[in-house]
This record gives structure tokens, C-alpha cells and sequence, in this order.
């Protein structure tokens, strides 16, 4: 019991210490999984969870800014707005191209009701992703939300401009026009409400609520016949529809029309002749009538007034202050013109009238009253003041119009009255802008400046203005000096960067490197860790080849940027340029290893080991550079250049097996590349598998018929073929005697893995008889640079010698020199002769020339022969050629053996030429001539003529 006992112990501490262990021990999870649990506790709504996590996640990896914006998100959700603010704001100091971060921050200070901030967080993203929908209807929205309803309705205007067919925008449009309309309508200021629910209308023509409020404001207001025409505008769409009739009724009812009520009345009858409602009311509506009759409306008695008595001034100012009342501002203008054509200069009016047109919006009309109305009181400061406010509104409204030159006319009049005013400056400043007059412009702007010499706004416009016309320093100057005078305002720090880097990048684009190189660096010294001239500053030292400051300055990016991708895979690449391989591949297999699933990575990684590599061979060093080879198709075992450089290398070292798996693994992953085929060929060659490096070469040329690839493949097929059919053909003349000598041969060869063999059969008539002659011959290779030749011939002794032998042997030596030993034996006449051989030949590029000696013994004589034969090879080697010159009777010369006895002696030389042609590897035809000359005695010489033509037929 106690044993058992003390087994359960030991083995629940065993289980215990084991799990203490792996608690202690285990590596836990990384940024990234950490990062990808946070973001499903926030779909879950589990905040406060996805909270823990993404703080757990921040302390494995600091500047992971995914994360921080994901925690900046989860703060706003929780309520947490200054904690939202201070990440979101991080994440877009290090990575001021983040979308979403700006949207976050956009949201924070809406919820927040800081709208210039918000407004501000909208600006900087639009910079960054100029004429974005989704931005730009962020900022539409922050309008809005701050009831800046003018700004809004240009901004909504602009962007239904650039998305017109886009439903969202639409819908943001006619919404904006809307708030707008219940905010003025809100505050009793029915022109404005009036207007901007009129704009909702033109957009959406059957919005309920715009019409709904512009009814009611019309019946608010007095103004029936405006709620009538839109009824009727409705009807005009929807003529049977009974609730657009009975609301037309209504109108009429309370407008006091009760001839077209009761009208109205009868057209709803006869639709529907049994509509109860319909027919309670005519009884009520004609009591109605009756005494409104009674009591005619004022409106109407002061019109028949005038009427009757047009000049009845006091019935005029009824009429008018009536129709304004109502809202019906185009009855009251023409009530005013009409007491204008009997008192034209009547100031009353005139000011009536002033009201309704700029009340009407009519601002270009207004301004030219207001202007007749300054001259009559050129001392009245309201005037004049009037004046400029109408002149300007109705320069803005050519502006809006691009109707530069009027606008221009216009802001030059308020100037005329005003030099000072700095809205006309500003907006002409602006409108020399828009046409990009910049010299204009820049004119205006130092006016200004000359008035008011340290505003802003002006400094910022003409430092923006000399950039464009690409005078860069000068307005860098100007930033310069804004931001030194306002040290706390990162507008106009902001402005100096973005100065310097637009600056920089027009340089780029005019090729003038160093003075964007110059500009990127002043960048730096504004702001330091500015990360788009880091980037900019790498790009360009490497352009110019200065991989050294490239390097210096993805450090200098690197030391404010740590994490940074791309920063990362730049600088190595700068490595690889420096061929600092080890250090550029160690970046690239972090990056990879960081974001396994990112295929620019990997790319990189693999490119480094592959320069890695062709440094390796370029320094000869062919193990170290299989071995990164190897490395790459690790990763990925398909990369073509791996996969060839490696075949290249594997035949180079005569490892052909390697070679041909690598060759048939590309020929697996791309079955149609001809690259990998021809390499399966070439390797197959190496290995003499001709049959099979045949096949493979006949797939490339089915891929490519290029005449290099049907010449390599008739190359191999020859080689596939180990008989050959041979006609030889030697016709002698001489002129010493009339008769004409001529050998006929027929010979069959074989070839075999060490050589070939072949028998001959000679065949020459004379008038003695025929001669027949056999002759066996065969070449026999024992290794690379040795190799045999042997030959026997018998013939029956007529033409031909009785009897030939001969063996040779030759030895390969270094720069292509060949050395060659010999003997042979002649037996013709009851002569036996012995010779020795030896020759040695040596190829320079395409030349061949070969020096062979014969050291003849025919007892009791002893003698010499020399021969010099040179070759020119073309068509990679298949032809040649030749040509030779001889000094004495060599008993290799197939045309004077059966002379040999009585020529030995003789001084003989002989010169000759031939070409030999090769069709396709396989047919061989050649012509060959010598001409030799025997001196007889010391006065007396012979000459004979050789012509030699061959054939030959491989199968």
C-alpha cells in the first residue's frame, strides 16, 4: 500500500513539473497571432479582451502599427477618446499614407466636436489621397456637423462634380441640402431654407421631405401661389392622384381662390364622383367663399387702387411691402420697377429693390444698383460698405462660374474703392491662380504684402505660387521665415517640408539629382525622420551609383523607421549592390520570415542568394555557389535561373546525372520552355545518350524551329547512326604517257563506343590486268587524350603492293598540340620497305596544321619524306578547307605505291588543295587535287595529276 502510495506521489509531481516547464519554457505566441486574436475579440465585441491583447502584442513588438491603430480603435469603441487620439496620432506621425488612420482620427474628433481638428486630420488625408470619394465625403460631413452650410454646399457641389453617376454621393448631396434647409429654416431665415431645399429638389426631384418643407414654409409665409405652382408641377407628373388634388384644394382654400377651390372641387367630383370627403365639402367650402367675399383681401384693393390711379405712391408701398411679406420677392421687383418708370431716381425704392435682389441672391443686379446708389451718397460709409459686400459676392459668384474675366472686372472695383480689402485680394489672388496666371498672381500677392507685409495667408499663397513656377528657394525662404515665426504651428512647418519635397521631386523628374538630392536633405533638416525624403534620398544615391551614401542613409531611415518593410527590403538591395550578400540575404530572410505569405519577400531573398551565387562563380568557386543554389530551390523549388545556373555548373564538373535531374525538374515545371530542353539535350550529349539527346533536341525544335536548333539536332541525330557508306574515287594522269590511272573504292564503317572500324575494297584496271585490293582500318580510342591507328591491306599484286601495314598511336598535350609515332610496311615488287612515322599537329582557333616525317628503310637504302597539310574549319567544324605540299614518296600515298619501289629515291614535290563539304551531320562529299613533280635525272622532270573525289553516307 505504501509502495503504491509513493507511485502516485512521484508521478503527480512528475505531471506537475512538466507543466510548470512548459509554462516556463514556452516561446508563447507572436506579435502577429497575438495581433489576429485582438481583431476577433473586437468582432466579438470583447473589448476590454482585445484591449489585453493588443498591449501584450505592442510589448513583443513596439512599432507594429497595425496593432497601434487597432488599439487606437478599440479605445474610441470603449469611450477612451484621449487614449484613441494619442495612438492614431502615433501611427500617422510614423506612417503619414495610413487611409484608415485618418478616418479613425476623423472620427475621434467628431465624436470629440472638435471640428477643426477633425477638419484638419480630413486635409491631411486628402493630401495624401487627393480626390478620394471616401474622404471627401468624411469632410462633407464635417461641414456639416460644424454648420458651416456655405463651405458645405461648394465642397458638395465639387464633389457631386467628379462622382456625378455615384448614388452614395448623391445621396450625401441632397442629404447636406436638406440639413441645411432645417438648420436656416430653424433659425426663421426662410430664403436661405427656401434655397437650399430647392437644391435637394434639382438632384432628387421627388424628395418628399424638400418638397413637404417648402410647402409648408410657403403657407407659413403667405406665399400660396409658390405652394400652388409646386402642386401643379407635381400633378404635371402625377395628374390622377387624388392626394395632390385634395392638397391642391386646400391651398386654394387657404390662399382665399375659392373660384379656383370650388373648381378644383368639381374636377375631384368627376373622378371620383363618390368620394364622401369630396362631397361634404362643397357645401362648406361655398360658405366659405361667401364670406371671405365679404371682406376683400388688402392686397387686392390696393392692386385695383393702382390700377385706377397708377402714380397712388402710398398704394405702391402696400403692394410691395405685401408681396415681400409673402415671399413673393419677383411680384414685389416688378411692383418696384413698375414705380420706377415714373420715379426713376426715388431713393426709396431703389433701396427696396436693392433688398430684394440681394435677398434674391441676384448679386451681380444688386451690385450695379448698389453702385448707382453710392454715387448718389458717396459719403455714406453703409454704402460703400454695402457696395464692396455685393461686388465681392458677386465676384465669387463668377468665380464659381469660371467666368474668370468677369470676376477679375469685379474684384478690381471693390479695390477701386478699397485698396486694403484683403477678401478682393485674396480671391483675386485666386483667380489668377485657377487660370494659372501665375505672374499676375504673384503681382496681387505683393500688393498685398506691401499693405499688410507679415500675413500669413498671403505668404503662404505666393511661397505656393513661386514653387509652381519652380522658383524654389525663394519660396522656401518664405516657409522658411512662417515657420520660424510661428514655431508651434505645424502648418507652416508642414508647408516648408512639403515645399522642399515637391521641389525635390520636379527635380527628379528633370534628371537634375543633385539639387533634388540638395532639397531632400533640407527636408531632413526640418524634419528629420521625414521618411518619404529618407526614401527619396536612398533612390537617388543608388541612381547615381553611390551605394555608400544609399547605405548611410537607409541606416539614418532605419534608426527613426525600425520596422519599416520597405525601408528594410531598400537597403538590402543596396547590399546586394555592394556584393555584401550574407548582409542583404540575412535582411531578406527576416523580412520573409516575418511575413511568410508576402511574395516580394521571398522574391528578394531569392534574388540576393542568387547574385550570391553568380558572385560565387565569377570568383571560381563553383561548390559555394551550387550550395546557395540549392538554398534557393529550398524556397522555391520551380525558380528557373536556380535551376539553370545549376545545370550549367553540374555539367562544367562532368556531373551529368545531377545535371539532367535539374534538367528534367525545369522540364517538369515548364514542359514547354526550351531553355530546360535543350539543356536535357546538351547534358544528354555529354553522357553520349545520343538517342535520347536527340529526342530532346527534336522538342525544342518543335517549340523553335531556329536553324541553330535544327543544326543541333542533326548533329545528334548523327550521332545516333553507327554505319557509313563510303564511294572514293582517285583519277592519276601523267604527262609523260598517254594513259589515265583510276581507283574505284567502296568501304563500309562502323562506329562503336571507342572508335570505328572499316573495310575497303579498291578496285583499278590496267591493260595488265584488274587489281583488287582489301583493306581493313580502324581507329581505337583508350581515354581522352590517347587513341590507335591500324591498317592492313593484300591486294593481288596488280596495280596495287602485295601487302600494307601500319599502326600509329596519338598523344594529346596541353594548348591543343597532338603528337602522333608510327611505323609502316610496304611490300610491292619482291621490295620489302619499313618506315617509321611521326608527325605533330597543333589547332589555333579554326586552323589546323599538321607536320608528318617518314623515315624510309629499303635495304640497302634509306630515306625521307615530309608532308604539311593546314585545314580551315567552318560551319563549327563540319567543313574544311585544305591544303598541302609534299617533299619526297611517303608510303601513305595511295596513288604511288605500286610505283613506290622506283620513286623512293626520286626528288619529289607535290602541292595540293581540296574542300570538303558535310550535309546535315550525315552526307560528306569532298574533292581534293595534287599535283606532283618527280625529277627524273638533273635535266629531266615528270609531272603527274591527282583528282580525289569522296562520298560518304552515314545510317
Amino acid at each position: 500500500m505504501m509502495s503504491l502510495l509513493k507511485y502516485i506521489l512521484s508521478g503527480t509531481v512528475l505531471c506537475l513539473s512538466l507543466q510548470v516547464q512548459a509554462q516556463l519554457f514556452s516561446k508563447g505566441k507572436d506579435a502577429d497571432e497575438l495581433y489576429n486574436e485582438a481583431v476577433k475579440e473586437t468582432k466579438l465585441q470583447h473589448y476590454q479582451k482585445a484591449i489585453q491583447l493588443s498591449k501584450e502584442a505592442l510589448q513583443k513588438r513596439p512599432d507594429f502599427i497595425d496593432q497601434q491603430l487597432l488599439l487606437g480603435r478599440l479605445y474610441m469603441l470603449t469611450g477612451n477618446t484621449t487614449l484613441a487620439r494619442r495612438y492614431v496620432k502615433d501611427v500617422l506621425t510614423k506612417d503619414p499614407k495610413y487611409k484608415d488612420a485618418y478616418l479613425y482620427a476623423i472620427n475621434i474628433e467628431l465624436s470629440a466636436k472638435r471640428y477643426e481638428e477633425a477638419e484638419c486630420f480630413a486635409d491631411e488625408a486628402l493630401y495624401q489621397y487627393p480626390y478620394d470619394k471616401e474622404l471627401m465625403l468624411k469632410k462633407l460631413g464635417i461641414l456639416d456637423a460644424s454648420e458651416r452650410f456655405f463651405q458645405g454646399g461648394a465642397y458638395a457641389t465639387s464633389l457631386l462634380d467628379k462622382y456625378a453617376g455615384d448614388t452614395t454621393v448623391q445621396r450625401a448631396y441632397t442629404g447636406h441640402f436638406l440639413l441645411a434647409g432645417n438648420y436656416y429654416q430653424r433659425r426663421n431665415n426662410q430664403l436661405l431654407a427656401h434655397e437650399n431645399y430647392q437644391r435637394a429638389l434639382m438632384l432628387d426631384p421627388n424628395n418628399e421631405e424638400a418638397r413637404s418643407a417648402i410647402n409648408n414654409m410657403n403657407i407659413r409665409s403667405g406665399s400660396y401661389t409658390r405652394a400652388i405652382e409646386q402642386v401643379n408641377e407635381e400633378l404635371a407628373d402625377s395628374p390622377g392622384s387624388y392626394q395632390l388634388m385634395m392638397r391642391k384644394l386646400g391651398l386654394l382654400q387657404d390662399a382665399h381662390d375659392y373660384a379656383g377651390a370650388i373648381n378644383q372641387l368639381q374636377q375631384i367630383l368627376k373622378r371620383w364622383p363618390t368620394d364622401a370627403k369630396a362631397r361634404s365639402m362643397e357645401t362648406e367650402l361655398r360658405m366659405e367663399a361667401g364670406a371671405w367675399y365679404a371682406n376683400t383681401d388688402p392686397y387686392l384693393l390696393y392692386a385695383g387702387v393702382l390700377e385706377k390711379n397708377p402714380g397712388n405712391r402710398e398704394a405702391l408701398d402696400k403692394v410691395i411691402g405685401l408681396s415681400i411679406s409673402r415671399g413673393a420677392y419677383r411680384e414685389a421687383l416688378a411692383w418696384i420697377n413698375r414705380g420706377l418708370k415714373t420715379s426713376p431716381n426715388d431713393q426709396r425704392l431703389l433701396s427696396l429693390k436693392l433688398d430684394v435682389l440681394e435677398s434674391d441672391r441676384k448679386f451681380t443686379e444688386a451690385a450695379m444698383l448698389a453702385e448707382r446708389l453710392r454715387y448718389n451718397y458717396a459719403a455714406n460709409a453703409d454704402q460703400r460698405n454695402r457696395y464692396i459686400y455685393l461686388k465681392t459676392a458677386s465676384g465669387r459668384d463668377y468665380l464659381a462660374q469660371q467666368q474668370y474675366d468677369l470676376a477679375l472686372a469685379e474684384f478690381d472695383k471693390v479695390l477701386q474703392t478699397d485698396a486694403k480689402d484683403t477678401t478682393a485680394l485674396d480671391l483675386m489672388a485666386n483667380t489668377y491662380i485657377s487660370q494659372k496666371d501665375y505672374v499676375h498672381a504673384l503681382e496681387i500677392l505683393d500688393k498685398g504684402l506691401h499693405v499688410y507685409p507679415e500675413n500669413g495667408r498671403f505668404l503662404l499663397k505666393k511661397s505656393s505660387v513661386l514653387a509652381e513656377t519652380g522658383q524654389y528657394d525663394e519660396a522656401a525662404d518664405i516657409a522658411a521665415r512662417l515657420s520660424g515665426r510661428y514655431p508651434g504651428d505645424a502648418r507652416y512647418s508642414a508647408n516648408l517640408v512639403d515645399l522642399r519635397l515637391t521641389a525635390g521631386r520636379k527635380m527628379m523628374q528633370a534628371e537634375e539629382y543633385d539639387m533634388a538630392a540638395g532639397q531632400f536633405r533640407a527636408v531632413l533638416a526640418e524634419a528629420p525622420d521625414n521618411l518619404e525624403a529618407l526614401n527619396y534620398l536612398i533612390n537617388l544615391e543608388a541612381a547615381v551609383e553611390q551605394p555608400d551614401s544609399a547605405l548611410f542613409y537607409a541606416d539614418r531611415a532605419l534608426q527613426y523607421h525600425p520596422d519599416n518593410k520597405d525601408l528594410l527590403l531598400k537597403k538590402a538591395g543596396v547590399l546586394t549592390e555592394m556584393k555584401r550578400y550574407n548582409e542583404a540575404n540575412a535582411i531578406a530572410y527576416q523580412l520573409m520570415q516575418r511575413y511568410p505569405y508576402t511574395v516580394k519577400y521571398r522574391t528578394a531573398y531569392t534574388d540576393g542568394l542568387l547574385a550570391a551565387g553568380n558572385n560565387y562563380q565569377r570568383n571560381n568557386a563553383p561548390d559555394s555557389a551550387l550550395a546557395v543554389y540549392r538554398q534557393v530551390l529550398s524556397i522555391n523549388r520551380k525558380d528557373s535561373l536556380a535551376l539553370l545556373y545549376s545545370i550549367n555548373l553540374l555539367n562544367g564538373r562532368q556531373s551529368y546525372d545531377s545535371a539532367l535531374a535539374y534538367a528534367n525538374q525545369g522540364i517538369r515545371y515548364y514542359p514547354d520552355n526550351e531553355t530546360f530542353l535543350q539543356k536535357r539535350a546538351v547534358t544528354l550529349e555529354s553522357k553520349k545518350m545520343y538517342a535520347e539527346a536527340t529526342q530532346a533536341a527534336d522538342s525544342v525544335v518543335k517549340l523553335n524551329g531556329n536553324p541553330l536548333y535544327v543544326d543541333y539536332a542533326d548533329y545528334l541525330r548523327s550521332k545516333t547512326m553507327k554505319n557509313q557508306f563510303g564511294m572514293f574515287f582517285l583519277h592519276s594522269s601523267y604527262d609523260y604517257q598517254d594513259t589515265k590511272y583510276n581507283i574505284a573504292t567502296l568501304e563500309y564503317r562502323h562506329y562503336f563506343k571507342r572508335g570505328s572500324y572499316a573495310a575497303r575494297m579498291n578496285y583499278a584496271g590496267r591493260q595488265e590486268g584488274t587489281g583488287l585490293q582489301g583493306e581493313a582500318e580502324l581507329y581505337y580510342i583508350h581515354n581522352p587524350k590517347l587513341y590507335s591507328y591500324a591498317l592492313a591491306t593484300y591486294s593481288n599484286e596488280v596495280v596495287f603492293p602485295r601487302a600494307r601495314l601500319g599502326y600509329s598511336i596519338f598523344k594529346t598535350f596541353k594548348h591543343d598540340i597532338e603528337g602522333e609515332l608510327g611505323v609502316r610496311y610496304l611490300n610491292a615488287d619482291s621490295s620489302n620497305s619499313i618506315s617509321g612515322v611521326a608527325s605533330i599537329a597543333k589547332t589555333w582557333k579554326d586552323f589546323w596544321v599538321n607536320f608528318r616525317a617518314y623515315f624510309i628503310s629499303d635495304a640497302p637504302e634509306f630515306y625521307t619524306s615530309y608532308n604539311l597539310t593546314t585545314r580551315y574549319y567552318m560551319n563549327r567544324q563540319q567543313d574544311y578547307i585544305s591544303f598541302t605540299a609534299g617533299l619526297g614518296t611517303s608510303p601513305d600515298d595511295r596513288s604511288r605505291l605500286i610505283q613506290f619501289p622506283k620513286l623512293a629515291g626520286l626528288l619529289t614535290r607535290s602541292v595540293g588543295a581540296g574542300y570538303q563539304k558535310t550535309f546535315k551531320y550525315r552526307t560528306t562529299a569532298g574533292i581534293f587535287g595534287t599535283w606532283i613533280n618527280q625529277k627524273i635525272s638533273n635535266t629531266e622532270f615528270q609531272n603527274q595529276y591527282d583528282i580525289y573525289i569522296t562520298l560518304q553516307r552515314k545510317f
